[in-house]
């Protein structure tokens, strides 16, 4: 600071009025920039395959992943997408098969899973379903055959698992309740 204030000292008592406003711009300019340089540290990190081709790409601010990462296919296209929030992944993430189809939608809260956990078949319908409560399996899962029949489907409360099939489970044990 003490090499603005003798330059401030300068413009005031010593130049003409038009080199003053102008001087005064530049100190403005320089102060500006001053500041910025000493905010965050923003850096694009990207990641490729041996080949070469760009594999993942995505932000990291001091240290932390921050905002949109994006995976792909060597061929360019979009494999992924995750949310990120001082290094936690929040929101909706979207895998996709090579064809552009959604091949699974997560969502998350705080860096855990929050939500729906639905993988699909490349026809669109869904293969396989899982519900979470801050990264505890809580609510039904179910997995589906390729013409859209029930397979499997269980419930659970906070990761135990607590009925199979229809039938409730014993809370002490995984015996079936008759």
């Amino acid at each position: 600071m003490l090499i603005i204030d003798q330059v401030n000292f300068i413009i005031q008592h010593r130049m003409n009025p038009l080199l003053k406003s102008y001087s005064t711009c530049l100190i403005v300019i320089i102060a500006s920039l001053s500041i910025q340089s000493c905010g965050p540290k923003q850096e694009e990190i990207v990641q490729n395959y041996p080949s070469g081709e760009v594999s993942r790409r995505h932000f990291v601010i001091d240290g932390k992943k921050e905002g949109k990462m994006t995976e792909f296919y060597k061929d360019g296209k979009i494999k992924g997408e995750r949310l990120f929030e001082n290094d936690m992944q929040v929101g909706k993430s979207v895998f996709y098969y090579p064809s552009g189809k959604i091949k699974e939608a997560q969502y998350f809260k705080d860096g855990k899973l929050n939500g729906g956990d639905t993988v699909f078949y490349e026809s669109g319908k869904p293969e396989f379903m899982k519900t979470f409560t801050d990264g505890l399996m809580d609510g039904y899962i179910r997995k589906w055959g390729e013409d859209g029949t029930l397979i499997y489907e269980a419930r659970y409360e906070m990761d135990s698992l607590v009925e199979v099939k229809g039938q409730l489970l014993y809370k002490d044990s995984t015996s079936v309740k008759h």
